[in-house]
C-alpha cells in the first residue's frame, strides 16, 4: 500500500514538474525577441554580407504574414512599375483585401514622389496621412522609416520605401520580432498619425497667420506627445533580451528629435554618444552625410567632439561617408579636419554608375550604423547632422553583444576594403555629386548650391 502511494505521489510530482518546466519553456520562447540585420546590396558592387538578410524578402514576409494590422511611417514612397518595390506594394493591397487594417503615413515634403502610390494605396482601402513635420518642428522632416505588423514585429532602418533603396543603394536595417518593440514604435506612430490628422490647411493664410499657425501646430504636437504615455519602454536602462543569428544579445531603442519624443524613451543622440564615449579600442561607422552645420542650424559639434575625444584616448576610429556629403567648402573642411585628427581615418565612398545607365538619386552609400569594441552597435534612420537629431523624426536600435558587432563589422569590412571607398584627399577640391540628371554638369558653385538648399531644405532622397 505504501509502495503504491509512493509511486503515485512520485508520478504526480514528476508530471507537475514537467508541466512547470514546459510552461517556463513556453514562456521563454514566447517572450524572447528575435533580431535580424537586413542589408540592401546595390547591384554590380560585390557588396553583401552572408550574415545579413535582404529587404524585399523580409518586407514581403512581414506583410504577407500580417493578419490584423500594418502601420507604415515612411519618409516617402517611390515606385518604378515592374521594379522591386512593386511586389511589396501589391502585397500591401492584397493584405487589405484579406481584411488587414493598413495605415500609411508619409512626409509632406516628398509628395511629388509619394502622391501617386499613396493614392493607389488609399484606393485599395488603406488609411493614409501626410505629416508636415517641419511645421510643428521648425526645419525638420519626417525622416524615420519603419513599419509595424500585427503589433508584434517592426522593421526599422535606413531603407526608404523606394525601389532604388532595394536595388541600387547600400542600406542597413533591422527586423525586430518583439511585442515590446512594436508597442514602443506604435507610440511614435500614434504621435505622428494624430499630429497629421490635426493639421490645418495654411495655403491662403498671410505671413503673420502662417507664423501663428506654426506656433499652434507645435503646441498641438507637444500636447499629443505628452498625452500618449510609455509603459515599460525598451531603453538602455531596461533593454530587452533577444536572439540574433541564434546568439543571445540585448537591445534598446532610441528616437528623435530631442524634446519631441514621449517621456521615458531614449534619444538617438544620447544613444550614439554613449557608444562613442564608451569605446575603448575601436569605432567603425558608416553614414551618408556628416555635417556640423546644415540648413541654417548653426554650428553643432557634439558628435565631432566625441569622435575626436575617442581618437585622443587611443580608440581607432574608422568612418565611411558617402560622396553625397562632399562638395561644400565648409563641410568639406570639417571632414578633412576630422580625418587629420589623432587615430581617426575617414573614407569617402562613391559607387560606380550601373551598367543600365544613370539612375537619379541612386548609387549611393545610405547606411547609418556604428559599432564599437566588438560588442556594441547602433543602427539608425538618421544622418549625422544637427537637424536630424534636433528637429527631425528618427529612430534607432542599440544592440549589446558580440553578434551585432560581428555582423556589422563584416558589412563594414567589405565597404572599407572595397574598390569604392578612398581615404579623404586633403588636397582635393571635392565637387557636389550630380544626383538628378545625366545631362547635368557637376555643380561647382558652392554659393548656388547653398541657395538651392535654403529654398528646398532636405527635399532630396536622404
Amino acid at each position: 500500500m505504501k509502495l503504491r502511494f509512493f509511486i503515485a505521489i512520485s508520478a504526480f510530482l514528476l508530471a507537475a514538474n514537467g508541466l512547470l518546466f514546459a510552461a517556463e519553456g513556453e514562456k521563454k520562447v514566447s517572450s524572447s525577441a528575435v533580431l535580424k540585420i537586413v542589408e540592401s546590396v546595390p547591384e554590380e558592387t560585390g557588396y553583401g554580407s552572408a550574415l545579413t538578410e535582404r529587404p524585399q524578402k523580409v518586407w514581403l514576409d512581414m506583410i504577407n504574414s500580417a493578419k490584423e494590422t500594418l502601420d507604415f511611417e515612411q519618409y516617402y514612397i517611390a515606385e518604378q512599375p515592374g521594379e522591386v518595390l512593386t511586389p511589396v506594394l501589391e502585397a500591401i493591397k492584397t493584405a487589405i483585401g484579406r481584411g488587414v487594417k493598413v495605415r500609411f503615413l508619409v512626409g509632406s515634403n516628398m509628395m511629388r514622389e509619394s502622391g501617386k502610390p499613396l493614392a493607389e494605396l488609399r484606393k485599395a482601402g488603406a488609411e493614409t496621412a501626410v505629416i508636415n513635420f517641419g511645421k510643428a518642428f521648425k526645419g525638420g522632416v519626417q525622416h524615420t522609416k519603419f513599419f509595424i505588423a500585427d503589433g508584434k514585429e517592426v522593421y526599422v532602418g535606413s531603407q526608404n520605401f523606394d525601389w532604388r533603396s532595394l536595388k541600387h543603394i547600400h542600406e542597413i536595417g533591422v527586423r525586430i520580432n518583439s511585442r515590446r518593440a512594436a508597442k514602443d514604435f506604435g507610440i511614435i506612430f500614434e504621435d505622428d498619425w494624430q499630429i497629421a490628422m490635426q493639421d490645418t490647411d495654411d495655403k491662403n493664410l498671410s505671413k503673420e497667420e502662417k507664423s501663428k499657425a506654426k506656433e499652434e501646430a507645435k503646441a498641438r504636437a507637444l500636447k499629443i506627445i505628452e498625452g500618449i504615455k510609455t509603459s515599460n519602454p525598451i531603453t538602455s536602462k531596461k533593454p530587452e533580451t533577444a536572439l540574433l543569428n541564434g546568439k543571445k544579445v540585448k537591445y534598446s531603442l532610441a528616437f528623435g528629435p530631442i524634446g519631441f519624443i514621449n517621456k521615458g524613451f531614449d534619444t538617438e543622440l544620447s544613444a550614439m554618444l554613449k557608444i562613442i564615449n564608451g569605446a575603448k579600442k575601436t569605432l567603425s561607422g558608416q553614414v551618408m552625410t556628416y555635417h556640423l552645420d546644415e540648413y541654417g542650424s548653426g554650428r553643432w559639434e557634439e558628435l565631432d567632439k566625441a569622435f575626436r575625444a575617442a581618437g585622443a584616448r587611443g580608440v581607432k576610429v574608422n568612418l565611411v561617408f558617402a560622396d553625397w556629403t562632399m562638395g561644400k567648402a565648409k563641410s568639406d573642411a570639417d571632414i578633412k579636419s576630422l580625418a587629420k585628427a589623432k587615430n581617426i581615418s575617414v573614407k569617402i565612398a562613391s559607387l560606380k554608375e550601373h551598367s543600365s545607365g544613370f539612375i537619379p538619386f541612386a548609387r549611393v552609400q545610405h547606411s547609418k550604423y556604428l559599432t564599437a569594441d566588438g560588442n556594441r552597435s547602433y543602427i539608425s534612420t538618421s544622418n549625422w547632422g544637427p537637424t536630424y537629431f534636433t528637429t527631425s523624426r528618427g529612430a534607432g536600435i542599440v544592440i549589446y553583444g558580440a553578434e551585432g558587432s560581428r555582423v556589422l563589422n563584416d558589412v563594414f569590412k567589405k565597404i572599407w576594403n572595397g574598390p569604392f571607398a578612398e581615404l579623404v584627399d586633403q588636397d582635393k577640391e571635392y565637387k557636389p555629386v550630380n544626383r538628378k540628371e545625366p545631362s547635368l554638369k557637376t555643380v561647382s558653385d558652392n554659393n548656388a548650391e547653398k541657395k538651392a538648399d535654403v529654398k528646398k531644405p532636405q527635399t532630396e532622397k536622404n
